[in-house]
């Protein structure tokens, strides 16, 4: 292979200049004041038109000055607090705040095999999350629970959260309805509507039908989030050449467009609401239609979103251990390498699917999860950096041991390999006989141990008993009138 003469001499961190975004910014104005957006909402769509936008039945043009006074409106970053006050997170900044995988309609464990999601594994799936140290933020429905009425499941989710765990979470969401229920569940943890108003316990994810369609079910959900003061992560799903332009510029642009729309649409419930610009462009293989994920389209789509986030104020949703491949292979860790590399690279704010994700995010893998734990802690040692002090520099011990010294058996050794020397329970070093004496053990089969002593760790947290009879008097209440 032969390198091209005009190759860039450093690998670029940052791959837009301030010119290229402002030439990005530039056309996502033009998208949205000479295209526009569709908005299939009558009540947002009266609102739009009331401050001036305009409004030609489900089409509105957007102004550019509008869009960005609704802008300055948003907080660069905002705290969510959990069931628990101990657990709260603050996003924003480069917070890094993962949270496990969520939407797979699948779960997969090597001792059960592939499986439609239920309850069950749900549960297991959240208790694992809360059992680590690296998921601050749980996610509702990280499996589906199919063995529940696709009319009422939101609610047992949205519980399960709140009974076996004290973090903050994403809702299930996916609908106005939905989300409001979710918010009824998340006011009772909370202490009541105003309690939760004041101080943000939960987020959504909202997804504009690309290009620029903002169906009903999204703005009423963002409408519903925005109304209560909580988190709205706007993340347009793109795929360059199919939902996007196949150039990654147009794609940014599209991003930039759709997202800032909703940031406008949010601000005008209720100014101040908390958004993150959300990015999720990616390729798509053209053999087979399906969306590149870990590839160099969708990282240096995080990078540059990275960029434009910080240009507009806004915390960013990005990255997580995203992949394309069925199993827990080659192309699977690599894949999700890559795109752990770029959130961190980004220092994106939430990272959505950071731990679990498999088969392009239709798997919720118990095995991947415990993989994507044990990275997360490789990439959070890296982040902590290197110490420098008397204590680090290790003068004395140096002096003291002199040429040929073996620091083995030294007391400063003894004193810092635990902090210093990262021992992975998955990837270790040892001689090819100790490995087959010891049952060859794949990454996979150590990894299912991992989950299972995750599980084995978890503690109950609790909860007050009058707090879950008032939850689960809700739910069932909730639930006969939407299975009536």
């Amino acid at each position: 292979m032969t390198l091209s003469d005009d190759r860039p001499e450093v690998f670029r961190r940052y791959p837009l200049s301030e010119d290229d975004l402002d030439v990005i910014h530039a056309q996502a104005m033009r998208i949205l004041e000479n295209i526009g957006t569709e908005v299939h909402s009558d009540v947002m769509l009266r609102m739009l038109e009331e401050a001036g936008q305009r409004v030609d039945g489900t089409r509105v043009r957007w102004d550019a000055g509008f869009v960005m006074d609704q802008l300055s409106k948003a907080p660069s970053q905002f705290t969510l607090q959990g069931r628990d006050p101990r657990h709260s997170v603050t996003i924003g900044g480069g917070s890094l705040v993962h949270t496990p995988t969520g939407g797979a309609p699948f779960v997969y464990d090597a001792e059960r095999g592939r499986r439609d999601g239920d309850l069950e594994s749900y549960v297991e799936l959240v208790k694992m999350a809360h059992a680590s140290d690296i998921l601050p933020v749980l996610q509702s429905g990280t499996t589906e629970a199919q063995d529940l009425s696709d009319l009422s499941r939101h609610l047992e989710m949205d519980y399960a959260i709140l009974r076996w765990s004290g973090r903050p979470y994403i809702l299930y969401g996916a609908t106005g309805p939905r989300t409001r229920d979710g918010l009824a569940l998340a006011a009772i943890a909370a202490g009541g509507e105003d309690a939760l108003r004041r101080q943000p316990a939960v987020l959504g994810i909202v997804n504009p039908n690309s290009p620029l369609v903002w169906d009903s079910l999204m703005v009423e959900e963002l409408m519903a989030l925005a109304e209560f003061g909580q988190p709205v992560a706007i993340t347009p799903f793109l795929l360059a050449g199919a939902s996007a332009p196949v150039t990654l510029a147009g794609g940014l642009s599209l991003l930039i467009a759709e997202t800032l729309s909703g940031v406008a649409m949010a601000q005008l419930v209720r100014p101040g609401a908390p958004c993150i610009l959300g990015t999720f462009l990616n390729g798509v293989d053209m053999r087979s239609g399906g969306p590149s994920l870990g590839l160099p389209e969708s990282t240096l789509a995080t990078l540059a979103g990275s960029q434009l986030a910080r240009r507009y104020g806004l915390p960013l949703r990005g990255g997580g251990g995203l992949c394309s491949g069925l199993d827990m292979d080659v192309q699977t860790a690599t894949e999700s390498a890559m795109s752990l590399w770029a959130t961190y690279l980004a220092e994106c704010d939430l990272v959505v699917h950071a731990a679990g994700w498999i088969e392009g995010g239709l798997v919720a893998s118990f095995e991947k999860l415990a993989l994507d734990i044990e990275v997360l802690q490789i990439f959070e040692r890296m982040r902590a950096g290197i110490a420098v002090n008397d204590s680090q520099l290790a003068y004395d011990v140096i002096e003291e041991l002199g040429p040929g010294g073996l620091f083995l058996a030294h007391e400063h050794t003894l004193e810092h390999f635990r902090t210093e020397s990262f021992m992975s329970p998955m990837f270790r070093s040892q001689a090819y006989p100790t490995w087959v004496k010891l049952g060859s053990p794949s990454v996979a089969s150590v990894a299912t141990s991992q989950w299972q002593k995750l599980l084995e760790k978890y503690e109950d947290p609790g909860i007050d008993d009058a707090m879950d009879t008032e939850l689960r008097s809700f739910i069932d209440r909730r639930s006969a009138e939407l299975e009536a």
